[in-house]
């Protein structure tokens, strides 16, 4: 494989405490989701009903999201990796993931615009607002940041390692069957692998974890939103503007396969 100029010359500043592997990534996903899944379960509160209230809000999403989020930036803090928070270098982003982050961009606007501001309760805004900021930070930092970490140690090509932080990211979502979802859960694993890589796509553009966290977050304060509180015609667009963001997603993977299979971020050599 080609590694980047410049990155085998890149010194660590200070050793790591933990080797990044494939194995310690799992081991943070199952830690958080189930500290994360605990808290919600205890609550008896299906899933369906997470954003009927800000109470409800306050304890399935935003205590929980903020309790994980800090063990992980404890552990980021911790273990001492690289790259974690940016990238050594800028990748290079094709016009398709250029379009694919306007596209993410135009949906959060289009959500924004159907919504009936005035039939939400003020309590519960800031409840979703919150919710908003917690999930981006932590599962951003979870999987655009230590596991895409992890996926890239020891000289593994950039279209494995991004892919599989996309893939990873949809079955992360797969607890949600079983939390009230039903089959509409299986619906989401998949959405969640198509926008996981368009997430990473904003984390390449950029060479830092950031703007994948600011994009998540918006996407899911539209989204919670528009689940309660959107005029009848978003419901029915947003079906068509679904089906966009699947080819999208689905051609922004074969991109990714056919064009970073010799790329490397992390070169054998610099992980040890």
């Amino acid at each position: 494989m080609n590694e980047i100029r410049g990155l085998e010359q890149a010194p660590r500043l200070r050793r790591v405490r933990l080797q990044p592997s494939i194995g310690i990534g799992i081991v943070a996903w199952v830690v958080y989701s189930g500290l994360a899944g605990v808290i919600q379960l205890q609550t008896g509160i299906p899933y369906a009903d997470w954003f009927k209230s800000a109470d409800h809000a306050w304890h399935t999403a935003v205590i929980p999201l903020t309790l994980g989020g800090l063990v992980l930036l404890l552990f980021t803090w911790w273990c001492r990796w690289d790259q974690v928070w940016r990238d050594p270098v800028r990748l290079k982003c094709t016009g398709l993931m250029k379009v694919a982050m306007l596209a993410w961009w135009a949906m959060i606007a289009f959500r924004m615009v159907g919504i009936t501001w005035s039939s939400v309760p003020p309590a519960l805004l800031l409840a979703i607002i919150a919710s908003g900021i917690g999930v981006g930070f932590a599962e951003e930092l979870l999987f655009r940041g230590l596991f895409l970490r992890c996926l890239r140690e020891g000289g593994r090509s950039e279209a494995s390692a991004a892919i599989w932080t996309g893939v990873c990211f949809g079955l992360f979502h797969v607890p949600n069957i079983f939390m009230g979802m039903g089959l509409l859960g299986g619906l989401q694993v998949m959405l969640a692998a198509l926008s996981g890589i368009i997430l990473y796509v904003f984390r390449r553009y950029t060479g830092q974890i950031w703007p994948a966290m600011v994009a998540h977050g918006m996407w899911d304060i539209s989204t919670f939103l528009a689940g309660g509180y959107a005029y009848p015609w978003l419901s029915m667009v947003s079906l068509f503007a679904q089906l966009g963001f699947v080819i999208l997603g689905l051609l922004v993977y074969i991109s990714l396969y056919r064009n970073d299979q010799q790329t490397v971020v992390v070169p054998a050599m610099a992980s040890r």
